[in-house]
């Protein structure tokens, strides 16, 4: 058995519906049925699957991640901090959690997982982030990731 690859995955035909999908649907997926199946893993296991995704995108540079952010709608993206060694991203109307009532704790992990992945892979550095604000999870008004570039 064969894994779905990137390319493959990207392969839409749908005439009727399109390219888009509900955000019902995917909150439904990613919030609700992973974590009744992983538990407290689902957090772990969404970043890492976004850190994984983020690197095999292959992107070069900020503007193509930008512009990537931007075509997937996962939310508007600002970059108010940008030095060498720290750079804070906003995730403005985010996907995973804009508009829920908070739950107490940060909910975007895939987000932080894809973020470190692709700023790591335009860097050429092992990328971490944490997420440190949230609107769905901590009534925050932006998702915020501090990036720590070794």
């Amino acid at each position: 058995m064969n894994p779905v690859e990137l390319r493959n995955a990207l392969q839409i035909h749908r005439p009727v519906f399109g390219d888009t999908v509900g955000l019902a649907l995917f909150r439904l997926v990613r919030l609700v049925a992973l974590e009744d199946i992983l538990g407290t893993g689902a957090s772990a296991i969404t970043y890492y699957a976004g850190k994984k995704l983020g690197k095999e995108l292959g992107l070069t540079s900020m503007d193509e991640f930008l512009a990537l952010c931007e075509q997937l709608k996962i939310g508007e993206i600002r970059i108010p901090t940008l030095t060498d060694h720290h750079i804070h991203v906003d995730v403005c109307e985010c996907v995973t959690c804009s508009g829920m009532t908070p739950v107490g704790r940060v909910l975007c992990h895939f987000e932080g997982g894809l973020i470190a992945g692709s700023v790591g892979s335009i860097l050429k550095k092992d990328v971490q982030a944490r997420e440190v604000s949230c609107i769905g999870g901590l009534g925050d008004a932006t998702c915020g990731f501090d990036l720590v570039i070794p």
